[in-house]
């Protein structure tokens, strides 16, 4: 075998085993004379300047084309993967002339040029669902809605990859629920850190102090028309701020420096707080009982916790760490806390696995 055969026959098996998405094989794949309908719509440039706001841009990014319609969307899906599919199967094909390796890996980079303009297509046409999930971070300002564009572009790319069109779903309410997912979990996770911070308003501040008041004078929380007399606002613009009072109230305070001065005096917190006599807290930790018991877990679910609980690590860095979805990480977190008490309950015993 020469060397021009050995690259062709390499690189034909790096195509194939670097599409971006599973193969879904449809029975009509297999006529030879079958040849899926190509959807291309014509896009409209427009340009941006500096005062186009992040939203603009984005949807003006690469053109802009019309909604597709439920037969197109499936025609592009079937497109897609009938390209994945005949790469897949010119790479399994054994060829015998050197003309017949170099004629199969020219076709093989058309179908996947053909695959990407199909994927950008359906991209493109469906970034108005984007914008559409990040309506309701609207007040987050402008700064953040780069960073909310760009992470519902994930998810949609990924929607696109993953959607099984075989089944029926329409392809909106999928990727509809796939960026609204992770919009969620990234807003979540920024709230939880403290980078994302929440900037009450006046009316925010009226409906909190209102109730504080009435939760302290008669021990619950007030209803949304007892709000509506006691801060003069109109039931729309209460039903509207009060889940922001609520995640304003939950939001960590801001760290304190050890190092700050106590008052007019020289001396710093860490100075009044320090206990020069208690032993380091994760060598008692390590120890006690808790991590006796740990030690009968699994290697990665003893890595896990460790990660999760000593190092103070979040669930998209410990899936990071370990080449994990952050689902799967807070499932092996879940079953590992359910076993953990078990052992405890039974007095550090080995697990039933």
């Amino acid at each position: 075998m020469s060397d021009k055969i050995k690259r062709h026959k390499e690189e034909l098996n790096a195509l194939a085993a670097g599409l971006p998405f599973k193969c879904i094989e449809l029975p009509e794949y297999k006529r030879a004379s079958y040849d899926p309908e190509i959807i291309r719509q014509p896009r409209i440039f427009s340009r941006s300047d500096s005062s186009t706001q992040a939203i603009g841009r984005f949807l003006m990014e690469q053109g802009t084309v019309e909604i597709l319609k439920p037969e197109m969307t499936l025609a592009l899906f079937t497109e897609m993967h009938w390209c994945a599919w005949h790469i897949e199967k010119i790479s399994r094909k054994r060829y015998q002339a050197e003309k017949e390796f170099g004629d199969a890996v020219v076709y093989s980079r058309k179908l996947i040029s053909r695959m990407e303009a199909a994927e950008e297509e359906l991209f493109i046409a469906n970034r108005r669902l984007v914008v559409s999930c990040i309506k309701p971070f609207y007040w987050i300002g402008q700064v953040w809605i780069a960073d909310f564009l760009q992470e519902g572009s994930k998810a949609l790319s990924n929607a696109i990859r993953k959607f099984d069109f075989t089944r029926g779903t329409p392809f909106y309410a999928y990727a509809q629920k796939s960026i609204q997912n992770r919009l969620r979990n990234f807003f979540r996770d920024h709230i939880r850190s403290g980078s994302l911070g929440i900037r009450p308003t006046d009316d925010m501040r009226k409906i909190k102090a209102a109730m504080d008041k009435f939760k302290d004078d008669h021990n619950e929380d007030p209803s949304l028309g007892m709000l509506v007399q006691m801060t003069d606002l109109t039931e729309e613009r209460i039903k509207k701020l009060r889940p922001l009072v609520n995640q304003w109230v939950r939001m960590p305070s801001p760290p304190v420096s050890l190092d700050a001065l106590v008052g007019d005096s020289t001396s710093s917190l860490h100075e009044l707080v320090e206990d020069v006599d208690a032993e380091s807290a994760i060598k008692a930790a390590e120890k006690g009982e808790v991590w006796t018991a740990v030690g009968k877990l699994p290697d990665r679910a003893q890595y896990i916790l460790r990660l999760r609980f000593m190092e103070g690590r979040t669930l998209e860095e410990t899936g990071q760490m370990l080449n994990l979805t952050r689902a799967r990480i807070k499932q092996i977190q879940d079953d590992s806390l359910r076993k953990l008490r078990q052992i405890l309950k039974r007095g550090v015993s080995d697990p039933k696995m």
